[in-house]
């Protein structure tokens, strides 16, 4: 791997855990409590390098992985955090070279996975009808690509301005992907718009518009659509210290349902 350029957006990591963005400028500085440090000594170096501030603390220097990426980056909406968009990726089975819709973009921390997962040859079409989220979504999807991720694997992303319950254009679709308040009211179009054996998944904060949706689907879609799952996702960090091991005192708890149903054909 290529070692740190100019124009790259990295991360520095104090020995607390504490971590600062930078984008890596020739001739700048960055200051903290832990003293001063020039960027012309971070280009250069090596993915994962120790370096010292002008206090002598040691900073660690490390591009981000996406996960951390997305916990940093510009909120416009609010967004699918790492820990639920993991597991979204593998329920909806996303699939280099697969043709991908997704409603409403937001601030593009789902878009940027789906982007990823599919691969250079997938196609990743995001409905936003928010002009100042997609404007957002467009900035960070652009920052990650352009200054952080190293390799030109990103699929091609179409980005609409455009009301998902108003009707979906595209067809044949493989997946479709669904952050929305009311996505029972989706559920007739993508019957059309998805392939048979497709995935539909919807993701929301309340039981109530999981509730609605399930029964939505079953009296009036049972013959379309089968419902493969509902899930909820908590993640819980652990601590070691000397000969101690304990779970942390705070954990990611409820964000959002996650419901997964797949096309399929009556027969008779």
């Amino acid at each position: 791997m290529q070692n740190l350029k100019e124009g790259e957006l990295v991360h520095l990591i104090d020995k607390r855990g504490r971590r600062y963005q930078l984008l890596l400028k020739a001739g700048s500085s960055f200051s903290s409590t832990h003293g001063a440090i020039s960027h012309d000594d971070i280009i250069g170096l090596e993915d994962g390098s120790v370096i010292r501030s002008s206090l002598r603390d040691s900073i660690f220097v490390v591009r981000p992985t996406l996960a951390e990426y997305i916990t940093k980056m510009r909120k416009g909406a609010q967004i699918i955090y790492p820990k639920d968009i993991a597991v979204i990726l593998m329920l909806a089975d996303i699939f280099p070279g697969a043709k991908v819709l997704e409603a409403g973009t937001g601030s593009g921390a789902l878009t940027t996975a789906l982007l990823r997962a599919v691969g250079k040859d997938g196609i990743v079409v995001s409905y936003e009808k928010n002009t100042e989220f997609q404007a957002v979504a467009q900035k960070n999807i652009d920052t990650f690509f352009g200054k952080v991720e190293r390799t030109d694997c990103s699929g091609e992303l179409i980005l609409k301005e455009q009301d998902v319950y108003q009707g979906i254009e595209e067809k044949e679709l493989d997946r479709i992907l669904l952050d929305l308040s009311e996505p029972w009211r989706v559920l007739e179009h993508a019957e059309e718009s998805l392939l048979n054996g497709g995935i539909l998944l919807c993701y929301n904060p309340t039981v109530l518009q999981i509730y609605k949706l399930s029964r939505r689907l079953e009296l009036r879609y049972g013959r379309s659509f089968r419902t493969m799952g509902i899930y909820e996702v908590g993640l819980r960090e652990w601590e070691i210290k000397d000969r101690s091991m304990r779970p942390e005192h705070k954990m990611i708890a409820h964000t959002g349902f996650i419901f997964v149903a797949r096309k399929c054909t009556a027969r008779g």
